[in-house]
């Protein structure tokens, strides 16, 4: 084995644990990646909604003379419209059923990219570069950080109690003969 052979050899052995500890540090940062990205979308659209709570005449102005919503009444449009900008945004912000909330604030955004004709180049790209967020979300889950997890962590947690009463249920009883 030549010189070069053995330091490349030592520096490849030295370099896989220094990557594998880079790599877990990177992963351990993810569930705090999700949480701020979840914040991020959520506050967005809260803050859509609260303006369109704030003044209802004007918005179902809007959404009978500009936005050309299909197959939906202006009103019943806005209301709708307004439930899941609110109602979305709070359950992603929280992580309560965070695919289900990520998918409804997708689609709205679909909806308002397609019924507002006059979005400019920058908005447009603005509301692809959400719907990718929202659709990392649909895929991935809110992450560790939100109430989808904790959930999930304490049916975890009272499924061994479960099935160990289950299994009790279960012994039978010899009988004398």
């Amino acid at each position: 084995m030549t010189r070069a052979t053995r330091l490349l050899t030592r520096a490849v052995i030295g370099a896989v644990p220094a990557y594998r500890r880079l790599i877990w540090g990177l992963e351990a940062l993810l569930p705090l990646f999700d949480l701020s990205v979840r914040l991020y979308l959520a506050h967005i659209f809260w803050k859509g909604g609260m303006v369109k709570l704030s003044s209802w005449m004007s918005t179902v102005m809007l959404f009978t003379m500009v936005y050309d919503v299909p197959l939906l009444p202006p009103e019943i449009a806005a209301y709708l419209s307004v439930a899941v900008e609110v109602g979305g945004s709070f359950l992603l912000a929280i992580g309560l059923a965070g695919r289900w909330a990520a998918l409804s604030l997708f689609g709205l955004n679909i909806v308002a990219v397609l019924s507002y004709g006059q979005l400019s180049e920058a908005a447009l790209q603005e509301a692809f570069y959400w719907g990718i967020l929202f659709l990392y979300f649909v895929l991935h889950g809110p992450g560790l950080l939100s109430a989808d997890a904790l959930l999930r962590y304490l049916t975890r947690r009272k499924q061994p109690k479960r099935d160990a009463e289950e299994h009790l249920g279960e012994q039978t009883i010899p009988h004398s003969a």
